[in-house]
């Protein structure tokens, strides 16, 4: 686990040094580092799209509703009259369940995963633009344990919540004229929004005295970004073929904020650490991608197998400060405190390039009528590299089902996302007594997906 943990663990680390120099701490690798917080980024967390959400996310070679303005621009050019998604999002439940910890944690948010309209504004181009959310992750974990020491009792406590979201707002433009290709590009502004809150209190009361942890860390950041994506799409008899691209980001606005507190109080000696900076320095970077996929198609049943690279960004520091980490220790033997500044090694991030697997499709049930079945299934690997300290690595599998149908002019879409993964060899607790608790950290997004558009 990581999440803040640098910034936690710097705090916790010089102060049994200060500790340690003092001589009021016999054992100086003591690590007073409290449990990491909890954040995911993989690329596929929202399930997005009316159709696109209920198929595994394969659907670059046959998408031809208003998402197209994000998924791959080309399929806008199958739209041959407006179109407009008034309603499409999902309700979606997060579970965190730390398996050595009493109390479980997780939200229920509801997400507004596209809103969208199509018009054509000339004979063979077709226009586009989407409001979507491409990351969602939103957890809340509190928790308390009590454990008896061979003459009195230890008592640790832990608080976090985070959230981290890609909102999205996409435009393009489509391109068919005839023959079997079709061409789309566009731009994406994209809001990153990255929130991470956490405490913990360790406490030990036995016979030799009294000795306690607290410490309390905020990070957070936003950035406004803008990105420039095309596709292409190729229908040849049964078989529909489509690519899109995608670039890293230039970031238009920016903000940070890094927050730290520590305090441990041990007989005789105390000591301290703290960080404060509401102006910290943001840095977000984001991958090429790449998305293929290839799509069988008939009147009644379609099914598509696509490919998703995403390339690795290499260490960087997504948050720092040019101001110091200040560090008190006191002896507690009536002489003054020390008081010194330590430099803030910020906040590093780093992802690995990946490829995701993702199959999906849909059978129409009547033959004279609009009303299909559809399912999907896919990989959502994490991309976070060993030398990110924010995110945490989580492989997730995305399973998706539901039905759709057309009344009228009217179009609808609703059902189920669901993905499970586990965060392993997750370490929960460094405490005061050397106790040292490893534990996976199962993690389940379930999302109730829905859809309402108008075709005129």
């Amino acid at each position: 686990m990581h999440a803040t943990d640098m910034s936690l663990r710097i705090a916790a680390l010089t102060i049994a040094a200060c500790l340690a120099a003092a001589r009021v701490c016999a054992q100086t690798d003591l690590i007073l580092t409290p449990p990491p917080n909890l954040v995911i980024s993989n690329y596929n967390t929202a399930a997005v799209g009316p159709y696109g959400g209920l198929e595994g996310t394969a659907y670059a070679a046959r998408i031809d509703d208003p998402s197209a303005a994000w998924f791959n621009p080309a399929g806008l050019a199958r739209q041959a009259a407006p179109q407009i998604s008034g309603s499409a999002g999902v309700y979606q439940r997060t579970l965190v369940v730390p398996r050595a910890l009493p109390s479980q944690g997780g939200s229920i948010q509801q997400l507004p995963s596209v809103v969208g309209f199509t018009f054509v504004p000339h004979e063979g181009l077709t226009a586009g633009a989407a409001l979507l959310t491409t990351n969602a992750w939103d957890q809340e974990t509190d928790s308390e344990l009590f454990s008896p020491t061979a003459t009195g009792q230890q008592r640790f406590a832990y608080s976090a919540t985070s959230s981290f979201e890609q909102r999205v707002a996409a435009i393009g433009v489509g391109y068919h004229k005839d023959g079997p290709w079709r061409f789309g590009g566009g731009f994406a502004f994209t809001l990153m929004d990255l929130q991470l809150a956490q405490s913990v209190s360790d406490r030990i009361a036995d016979d030799s005295g009294l000795r306690s942890l607290l410490v309390g860390a905020r990070a957070s950041g936003t950035a406004i970004q803008l990105r420039a994506q095309g596709g292409a799409q190729y229908d040849t008899g049964n078989w529909r073929l489509g690519g899109a691209i995608r670039t890293p980001a230039v970031t238009i606005h920016r903000t940070g904020e890094v927050i730290l507190d520590g305090v441990l109080a041990s007989n005789p000696g105390s000591g301290g650490a703290s960080l404060f900076d509401s102006d910290a320095a943001l840095e977000f970077r984001l991958p090429w991608e790449f998305q293929g996929g290839a799509a069988f198609v008939t009147p009644r049943f379609e099914v598509e197998l696509d490919l998703q690279g995403y390339t690795p960004v290499s260490p960087y520091p997504l948050l720092s400060s040019d101001q110091p980490v200040l560090l008190y220790s006191d002896a507690g033997a009536g002489t003054p405190p020390v008081v010194t500044s330590h430099p803030f090694a910020g906040l590093t991030s780093a992802s690995n390039g990946i490829v995701n697997v993702a199959a999906g499709g849909h059978v129409r049930l009547l033959k004279d009528k609009d009303l299909r079945v559809h399912a999907g299934v896919a990989s959502n690997r994490s991309p976070v590299a060993p030398e990110d300290v924010i995110f945490n690595r989580v492989d997730l599998i995305i399973w998706s089902a539901g039905i759709s149908g057309t009344f009228g002019k009217f179009q609808f879409a609703v059902g189920w996302n669901a993905q499970r993964g586990t965060a392993n060899d997750v370490t929960l607790r460094n405490l005061l007594n050397g106790d040292v608790v490893h534990s996976p950290i199962d993690v389940r997004l379930t999302g109730f997906i829905y859809s309402l558009a108008y075709q005129f």
